[in-house]
C-alpha cells in the first residue's frame, strides 16, 4: 500500500505539465538521497546559502546567486532588492513603499498572473505601451522616471515573439537610465544555454524555478549582479535585523541541498536519452493505440517548453470535450490532460511513468467506445 493509499489521497497520472498544483516535478533518486543525507545534521542556513550560491553562480555565469522558496519568492525578493536595497530602514517598511523608488515597468503585452509577486513587497506595476500595439523604445524610455525601481521582463521564446521589445533592447535602455532588469526565467531551463544566456546578456536579476530542473516544487533561485543578490539575501528569511518581507518564505536545509543536486544533475543529464526517448515511445504507443477509434485524431507534437506529446482532436462539441476531460480527471487514478480550445486537447508524455500510457489509452477507450 502506497503512502497516498494510506492517506486516502487519489493519485494523479500527469499527462499535463509540471504544474505546481500537482506538486511540480518528480524528484530523481539522486536528489532524494541528497535530501536524506542533508537531514542527518544541522547547519547554519546562511553558510549553506552562501555555498549554494557559489555553485549556482558558477553554473549560470552570474556574479552571485541565492536559493529561494520557489520562483514566486524569487520575484518578491528581486523586487524588494530593487526597491529597498540593503537599507535596513527601508527594508523594514516593506510593503509600504511611499516615498521610495517603487515603480516596476512591464510591457503591456508581456503581463502574467505572476506579476502579483512584484507587487507583494510594495512594487507598483506600471504598464508601458498597449496590448494591441506593443511597446516602442521611446515609450519605455519616457516611462522611466525618478520612481522607477526596475523593469520586469518575461522572455518570449517559445515561439519567439516579434511584437515585444527584445531583452537586449530593454537592457540597453534600462542600463542607460540606471534601472536594473529583472527577468522571469522560471521555466527557461532547456535548452541548457538558457540557464546562463540572460545573465550573459547583462540582466541584473534572473529568477528560476526549481521544479523545471526536476528539483523540489518549493525551490527556486535568483542569480545576477552581486550587489543586488546581496540585497535579495538581506530581504530574505535569513536577513538579519528584524522580520523582513521574505521571512515567511522559509527553506529547509534539505530543500536547498536538493535544489543544488538537481541543478547539477540537470546540467549534466543526457536529456535525449533520459527524458525525450521514453516520452517519444509513450507518444508512439498512444498514437498507434488510438488509431482505430473513430472520432479522434492523435497527432504527435515535438518538444517545446517542457512539453512533448500529442494533440488530440475529437469529433465532439466544445462542451462534450470539456466533459471528457472532466471524466478523465475524476477517475481513479485521476488523469490530467490540458484542454486547449474547442475540441482540442494536449497530452504531455514527458511526465508519465512506465505503464501510464496504457492506463490513459484504456480510460479513453472506455469513454469513447
Amino acid at each position: 500500500m502506497s503512502i497516498y493509499d494510506k492517506l486516502s489521497v487519489k493519485k494523479v497520472i500527469n499527462a499535463s505539465f509540471c504544474l505546481t498544483v500537482l506538486g511540480g516535478s518528480k524528484l530523481p533518486q539522486e536528489t532524494l538521497d541528497a535530501m536524506v543525507a542533508a537531514n542527518e545534521s544541522f547547519v547554519e542556513i546562511a553558510d549553506l546559502e552562501d555555498k549554494a550560491g557559489k555553485i549556482l553562480s558558477e553554473i549560470t555565469g552570474a556574479e552571485a546567486a541565492f536559493v529561494t522558496s520557489g520562483a514566486f519568492n524569487a520575484f518578491v525578493l528581486a523586487a524588494a532588492a530593487c526597491i529597498a536595497g540593503n537599507d535596513p530602514i527601508l527594508m523594514m517598511k516593506l510593503p509600504h513603499t511611499e516615498g521610495m523608488k517603487n515603480e516596476i515597468l512591464i510591457q503591456a503585452n508581456l503581463r502574467s498572473i505572476f506579476d502579483r509577486s512584484i507587487q507583494t513587497p510594495g512594487g507598483v506595476t506600471v504598464e508601458v505601451g498597449t496590448k494591441e500595439h506593443g511597446c516602442t523604445e521611446l515609450e519605455l524610455e519616457e516611462a522611466i522616471n525618478v520612481k522607477t525601481a526596475a523593469i520586469h521582463y518575461i522572455p518570449a521564446l517559445d515561439p519567439p515573439r516579434t511584437d515585444v521589445l527584445s531583452l537586449e533592447k530593454v537592457i540597453e535602455i534600462g542600463h542607460r537610465k540606471g534601472v536594473p532588469i529583472i527577468v522571469d526565467a522560471a521555466g527557461q531551463t532547456y535548452p541548457l544555454e538558457r540557464v546562463s544566456m540572460f545573465t550573459d546578456m547583462g540582466a541584473d536579476l534572473v529568477c528560476y524555478s526549481g521544479k523545471y530542473f526536476q528539483g523540489p516544487n518549493s525551490t527556486g533561485f535568483v542569480c545576477g549582479k552581486k550587489e543586488l543578490v546581496e540585497a535579495v539575501k538581506a530581504n530574505s528569511f535569513i536577513g538579519s535585523g528584524g522580520c523582513k518581507i521574505g521571512r515567511g518564505y522559509k527553506l529547509d536545509r534539505q530543500e536547498i541541498v536538493a535544489l543544488i543536486i538537481a541543478v547539477q544533475r540537470w546540467m549534466e543529464l543526457d536529456h535525449e536519452e533520459v527524458r525525450f526517448k521514453p516520452a517519444r515511445e509513450k507518444q508512439s504507443y498512444i498514437v498507434s493505440s488510438l488509431g482505430d477509434i473513430p472520432g479522434v485524431l492523435a497527432e504527435s507534437q515535438p518538444y517545446s517548453y517542457h512539453t512533448m506529446g500529442l494533440r488530440l482532436t475529437f469529433d465532439k462539441t466544445a462542451e462534450e470535450t470539456a466533459e471528457l476531460v472532466g471524466k478523465m480527471r475524476s477517475g481513479d487514478p485521476s488523469i490530467w490532460l490540458r484542454r486547449r480550445r474547442e475540441n482540442t486537447v494536449l497530452m504531455n508524455t514527458l511526465f508519465l511513468d512506465d505503464g501510464d500510457e496504457k492506463v490513459i489509452v484504456e480510460r479513453l477507450k472506455e469513454l469513447l467506445l
